[in-house]
């Protein structure tokens, strides 16, 4: 459920409840005239005569006379009942006024609500100003600011028209309105469960810039989770442990149309309660309220997991998120707030513990958040140990998919199954997926927190189930028509101070992927308390089709003597129309831009003091690019005791570029500074910046600080000149274009997408067809080449300096003769670096490969067809056997009397596959639209042209010169 939809529902239910106030009000009470004060002001012919009272009417009603009174004369606080009429014609309605103690010349607020929507209308007049005291009406506590030095006027409700954009949003002044109610307030059953409060307060706020929002108080909540009777049994001295053995609570609840209805304090739907249970049976892990709805009412609800265990038997039972809700009650008919009667909370998971030796083990059933639901257990049988985890989505209206993910593994008793050299195998197991699919980047945050064991052997799978099953969901969601299997091993090595678990998955059918996961342990000198732990997580991916080999090995969970060691090292080489080679370690230099889907590494980092005021921090990173090498580090010391001690630090960040021609930035830091008291008494800084070779250029700053006394020193000197001999020119683009276009895949001849002959071709003719030994006479001829990007001025060729050209098709002879311009141009990936001029910025921050025109496409259109001739005509006949009938083979399990059809892998298989999508996603277009408006002024644009500038081109097509402009794809367009 989401914070704004809670609002909503909270929203449409008090605004029937107000809908039916007011009606019943403007029944009873009669229309009075125009009230003389407001001539004059922006109320004249709106505000209408005083009511005497206010009479009784539904529960908001009564809620009202509760809060304020029935708003009579003798009323002690300024606040009266008029009549209201928005507009001439509209229908009568009532409004609450509170007015100045001076006069209502001083200024007014007025709250009016219409009937038929309701319509709400504030106003307030100009140059108001109110303020009024706490004021006590029975036992609640109003008060009051208002300000509006201009004056303010607002109207919100069904067929209020919504300000025009760029006006300004209400409201013009500011607003705050409070209510107190003390005393205490009991829901649920007297002997419980249930909840109470001490005090209730509403404040309403409204301010320029910032939306109108009301917070609800809830001041000292208790709660009472088990009724009387079964605490009394479990040894609960009260009904109230919160009460009896925690401090209450306070808790605010904010809705504003922003962020619709939550918590203050977190700004979520669930804030955790300080209710700690623990007796002989029954003890609590977390207990919290939660803001939920059901059949379209908003709830609060109390919900708590427990552990109950039963005197004399060796059995825990686990609940999570059993508990109450209670509705709030917005009917006409009932008291407005939450209804005293509870409604029971389903736990969301139920788990058992049994310990009967030599046989123990438990088990765990939730609901998931997709409406399925998951089931794991565990049990050691003394000679082997079985786990098995399970994810089950069943069909719903929305997705008739049906799909089920099945984690199992066995694992031995030490020492294993010996395999020789130390080794044992430990453990083994299997995945399998059916609709499910696995998704890498849940994967590489799985890997990057030290969590793959989530997936490998996880070990006290029972107490961890909720975070288990909840990783397993993350990292292969539900897709219709994908398929997982994959085989899990784990082994160990000298009595298990090593352990490796790996596991391949493969994502079937086509495009087939596969998951390498692994995760290496060392525990040294004994696994079971160890002194060093170094814990490596392994995430591979592999995709021929793209083709793609990724590698992600995270150290976090790693501690050598109790100080941590963590970092991330990848490595990702990928082909395709998005070739990128990456190599790093600890994560890259602060200018490098990642390339898409490369993760953001963490440094390798090492902490080598105890804290507690004394810190000593390294971390470095080592990365290889295409053209560059980049590594660097940093060292951070602390020595503080009460705020008084040392702080220094020393970095590294070093950049060497190798094409187009060598060069290097090295940007170092250090200082130190003397603190006291979390002052600064005392420091030396220094940053300083090295560029070179040929000329050098060094620059950065320096500063020096004693108490008071600061001096900065500022340095930039260059030394040294150009090289004397210029960077070896390139050579001809000529030669290698030559020999490009001299081989044979540079051309290619392409069948029809849709057949438009008559022709019906022999299976050898198709293999001739595939294989280009002969051309369809429908063809569409393909020219392309990687040598130079066409259309383009370029400065260099294989990196190296050449003169200014532009290389482009002039024409192509087909028949008849065409020019490349009447043609549709190939794209095709140039690395930038080799034939433009770069800054050494732009070398980092640009992508790798850029689109650029490689080629055209000729149709055949023109062609010269050679008369025809007679061919014969004749049908190939062939013979193939009867299929075998189907067979009756007995059941090969124990109820050997009964037959069934014998079904092949193949076939079991396609009851699960999903039917292929009716509908497919073809790429947007892009179009140029007018910068401001999006309004669309040229269609279906592509800023590749082999012959010239492809964005002046686009621009010389427009009817009317437009500036400035914008490419964007067509969903963005505005109509």
């Amino acid at each position: 459920m989401d914070a704004r939809e809670l609002l909503h529902q909270a929203s449409d239910l008090l605004s029937t409840l107000t809908e039916d106030a007011v009606e019943g009000l403007v029944r009873v009470l009669p229309v009075p005239a125009d009230d003389p004060s407001a001539a004059g002001t922006v109320l004249a012919g709106r505000l209408l005569g005083v009511h005497d009272r206010l009479p009784a009417g539904n529960s908001l009603v009564e809620l009202v006379r509760e809060m304020a009174g029935d708003l009579a004369g003798d009323s002690p606080a300024p606040l009266r009942l008029h009549g209201w009429r928005r507009e001439p014609g509209a229908p009568v309605g009532v409004a609450l006024v509170l007015t100045d103690p001076a006069g209502a010349s001083a200024g007014r607020a007025v709250l009016g609500v219409t009937p038929g929507g309701p319509v709400f209308d504030v106003v307030v007049t100009p140059g108001t100003t109110l303020s009024l005291p706490p004021t006590a009406a029975r036992e609640w506590t109003l008060e009051a600011a208002v300000t509006a030095p201009q004056g303010w006027s607002t109207a919100f409700g069904p067929g209020v028209p919504a300000p025009p954009p760029g006006a300004p949003l209400p409201p013009s002044g500011t607003a705050t309105i409070g209510l107190r109610r003390t005393g205490r307030l009991a829901v649920g059953m007297s002997g419980g469960p249930g909840m109470a409060v001490e005090g209730v307060s509403i404040q309403v706020t409204a301010a320029p810039g910032a939306p109108t929002g009301v917070e609800v108080g809830l001041r000292h909540v208790t709660a009472a989770v088990l009724p009387a009777a079964l605490a009394g049994l479990v040894g609960v001295g009260g009904s109230s442990p919160m009460s009896g053995g925690s401090d209450a609570v306070d808790v605010t609840l904010r809705a504003d149309r922003v962020e619709g209805l939550r918590f203050a304090g977190n700004g979520g739907l669930r804030v955790p309660l300080p209710l700690r249970l623990n007796a002989p049976g029954v003890s609590t892990r977390d207990a919290a309220l939660q803001l939920t709805s059901d059949g379209g009412r908003p709830e609060l609800g109390l919900s708590v997991s427990l552990t109950a265990a039963l005197p004399g038997l060796p059995l825990r039972v686990f609940l999570d998120g059993a508990g109450i809700a209670l509705p709030v009650s917005l009917a006409p008919g009932s008291r407005p707030g939450l209804e005293p009667s509870p409604r029971e909370l389903f736990p969301e998971s139920v788990g058992t513990e049994l310990k009967l030796p030599p046989v123990s083990g438990g088990g765990v059933v939730r609901r998931t958040g997709d409406t399925g639901y998951a089931g794991l257990i565990s049990i050691d049988l003394g000679v082997l140990s079985v786990q098995a985890v399970a994810l089950l989505r069943p069909p719903d209206k929305d997705d008739p998919t049906t799909s089920f993910l099945v984690l199992l593994s066995a694992q031995f008793p030490p020492p294993g199954i010996q395999v020789g050299l130390g080794f044992a195998l430990d453990a083994v197991g299997g995945l399998v997926g059916v609709n499910r699919r696995a998704d890498a980047t849940a994967l590489q945050q799985l890997v990057g927190d030290g969590n793959a064991d989530h997936v490998l052997f996880p070990e006290h799978a029972v107490e961890r189930a909720k975070e288990i099953i909840a990783s397993l969901g993350a990292a292969f969601p539900v897709a219709a028509g994908r398929f997982l299997v994959g085989p899990m091993i784990r082994l160990t090595w000298s009595a298990g101070r090593v352990s490796l678990s790996g596991a391949v998955i493969l994502e079937l059918p086509a495009p087939v992927r596969a998951i390498i996961l692994g995760r290496l342990l060392v525990g040294l000198p004994d696994p079971e308390v160890p002194v060093v732990r170094l814990q490596a997580s392994v995430l591979g991916r592999i995709e021929p089709s793209v083709p793609l080999v990724e590698l992600l090995v995270s150290l976090s969970g790693s501690w050598i003597a109790g100080l941590t060691v963590r970092g991330e090292l990848y490595l990702l080489v990928r082909g395709g129309r998005r070739p990128e080679f990456v190599l790093s370690a600890g994560g890259f230099h602060p200018r490098y831009t990642r390339p898409a889907g490369v993760p953001a590494l963490n440094r390798l980092q090492v902490d080598l003091a105890p804290g507690n005021g004394f810190g000593l921090r390294m971390e470095a990173y080592f990365a290889v690019t295409s053209n560059a090498v980049m590594f660097g580090g940093q060292v951070q010391l602390e020595a503080m005791i009460a705020g008084c001690g040392v702080q220094g630090w020393l970095g590294l960040d070093a950049l060497f570029v190798f094409d187009p021609v060598f060069s290097f930035t090295v940007h170092a830091r250090a200082g130190v500074a003397v603190r006291a008291f979390g002052r600064r008494l005392a420091g030396i800084a220094l940053d300083f910046t090295l560029e070179g070779p040929a000329p050098w250029h060094a620059f950065g700053t320096g500063s020096i600080s004693v108490l008071f006394w600061d001096v900065d020193l500022d340095f930039d000197v260059r030394w040294g000149s150009p090289p004397a001999v210029a960077a070896r020119p390139g050579r001809d683009p000529t030669e290698a274009l030559t020999v490009e276009l001299a081989q044979a895949k540079a051309w290619a001849a392409e069948r029809p997408a849709a057949e438009r002959t008559a022709l019906v071709f022999t299976r050898a003719a198709d293999e001739k067809l595939n294989q280009g030994s002969l051309v369809h006479p429908d063809a569409t001829l393909r020219v392309t080449q990687r040598v130079v990007p066409l259309g383009v001025p370029i400065s260099r060729f294989e990196r190296r300096p050449v003169p200014a050209q532009t290389w482009t098709i002039k024409e192509i002879t087909l028949g008849g003769t065409r020019t490349a311009a009447q043609l549709d141009s190939l794209p095709e990936q140039f690395v930038p670096g080799e034939f433009f001029d770069l800054t050494e910025e732009e070398q980092f921050t640009r992508p790798a490969f850029a689109d650029h025109a490689g080629g055209v496409v000729a149709h055949a259109d023109g062609i010269r067809v050679a008369p025809g001739r007679r061919a014969e005509d004749g049908y190939e006949t062939a013979y193939e056997p009867p299929l075998p009938e189907r067979e009756f083979s007995h059941w090969p399990g124990f109820l050997h009397r009964e037959a069934v059809h014998g079904v092949s892998a193949a076939e079991r298989l396609h009851r699960w596959r999903t039917r292929e999508a009716a509908v497919r996603i073809r790429p947007p277009t892009r179009s140029l639209a007018a910068a401001d408006t999006l309004e669309p002024l040229l269609d279906d644009v592509t800023l590749v042209d082999a012959t010239a500038d492809a964005w002046q081109t686009a621009r010389g097509r427009l009817a009317r010169p437009q500036e400035p402009l914008r490419l964007v794809e067509s969903w963005e367009l505005h109509p």
